[in-house]
């Protein structure tokens, strides 16, 4: 199992709109489920005015319980993050739904207010959490200290429950962490540049191939991730001394090196640029999508109310031409005639005679009734035929639609998922300079 936590933030509806939706539609075909907890509504639409209501009025709730109002104001109220099994495994919604609840008492968010979405867009079966960090009654907001490390202990005891374990390295922190080792994160891409090179400029090519950038910091070299942020290294390279590292990298001419700065502001500058270029493709492409599936639907609502207009028109046509009315009519005045035959007429035989004057007159009504269901039958047929042809046409204007979206998209597209990744790193990088932090780290 893998455990993600998603960048916190301040709107509750901004995050529904993300989780109850398709990437940039309207539509939710990618939802598979929801659920509520600790909620008053099962509605997900509802709820997340729940929760944003319960966030506004912290403060009255704090009062109500007699709990202190210090302390700083909760600006980022909204918590979320995934679970997502491996693509072998297949747990059913209670299955997943009880794993949700567990690792919301792991993380101390079990009396919280949260909402449980499942996507079915990706091979692995998964679930978004949505957690309001507002305790519903005492309005206090709940610490989110060690909570990566809190959900990578839940997912470890989840494999070694289930049996499996696909997460080798977490086993391995989690195994150095109890015998008191210090465990860092490592980033994969530089570690394997590493190992991939014998020289500085073997490792700078790797770099460049996983679209990392070796630059000259302030006092040492240092690697541009694809985000802008610049790495030491040295802190991602396990048993690798300075003097190791420099010596390999002798090959390499420091002042020919770019700036980290530089490097940095221009990566920055580019993701931006990629960032609103693709957002507004992605935006284009959807209002495109969208009017397509209006316009789509305005033509099967006319075929089919086309059809309707004939059948009603056919109806009343056949059963003029029949004269239904008046033989319904008839049948019914046979069959008054028929009930309770007085005895002179069954000595007569006239009982008998009304009784087969009445079949008679059952059977024409029957034929002519199936006669008219078989003309609207084949009215129904050819409308079944012309919405099918109708739905294969626009089912081919879909494809070309989307043909031509990915013909159009701009060079350097990056798509919803890299686009968060940009978007939490700059909007980092902004919360550092309103802090009067360094924006870089050389």
């Amino acid at each position: 199992m893998i455990c993600k936590i998603t960048a916190g933030g301040s709107s509750f509806k901004g995050a529904f709109q993300y989780y109850l939706h398709d990437k940039g539609r309207a539509t939710r075909e990618r939802v598979a489920w929801t659920h509520t907890e600790n909620l008053l509504t099962d509605d997900p639409d509802k709820a997340w005015k729940v929760m944003a209501y319960t966030a506004k009025e912290a403060d009255r709730l704090k009062e109500a319980t007699s709990q202190k109002r210090t302390g700083r104001k909760l600006t980022l109220p909204v918590f979320a993050y995934s679970l997502a099994w491996h693509p072998e495994q297949q747990p059913d919604r209670e299955h997943m739904l009880t794993a949700a609840r567990k690792s919301l008492a792991d993380l101390g968010l079990a009396e919280h207010e949260a909402v449980i979405v499942a996507h079915r867009d990706e091979p692995q079966k998964h679930v978004h959490v949505i957690v309001n960090r507002v305790h519903p009654l005492t309005g206090l907001a709940a610490g989110l200290s060690n909570s990566k490390l809190k959900l990578s202990d839940f997912a470890r005891e989840y494999e070694q429950e289930h049996g499996k374990v696909y997460c080798r390295q977490r086993e391995a922190n989690h195994q150095k962490r109890t015998q008191g080792e210090r465990t860092v994160y490592r980033n994969p891409h530089i570690a394997a540049a590493w190992e991939q090179s014998d020289n500085g400029r073997g490792f700078a090519a790797a770099l460049r191939d996983k679209g990392y950038q070796l630059a000259q910091g302030r006092k040492r070299l240092v690697v541009i991730d694809p985000y802008g942020q610049s790495i030491n290294p040295l802190r991602h390279l396990e048993n690798v001394r300075t003097k190791e590292f420099n010596k390999r990298l002798q090959d390499l001419e420091p002042a020919r090196l770019p700036d980290a700065t530089a490097v940095s502001r221009k990566v920055q500058a580019d993701n931006r640029r990629r960032y609103e270029q693709s957002r507004e493709h992605d935006e284009q492409i959807a209002r495109q999508k969208n009017q397509m599936q209006s316009r789509h639907a305005e033509q099967r609502a006319q075929t089919f109310n086309r059809y309707e207009d004939r059948l009603s028109r056919e109806k009343t046509e056949l059963a003029q031409h029949y004269r239904l009315d008046e033989q319904q009519a008839a049948v019914a005045q046979q069959q008054a005639k028929s009930r309770n035959p007085a005895l002179w007429k069954k000595l007569f035989g006239l009982a008998r005679k009304d009784q087969i004057r009445l079949e008679e007159l059952e059977l024409n009504l029957q034929d002519a009734q199936r006669r008219m269901q078989e003309r609207l039958g084949q009215i129904e047929a050819e409308r079944t035929a012309a919405l099918a042809k109708l739905q294969e046409k626009q089912e081919a204007e879909k494809r070309l639609t989307v043909e031509r979206a990915e013909r159009a998209r701009p060079t350097g597209y990056v798509n919803e998922e890299e686009r968060e990744l940009m978007k939490q790193f700059l909007q980092s990088k902004r919360a550092d300079r309103s802090r009067g932090e360094s924006s870089l780290e050389l």
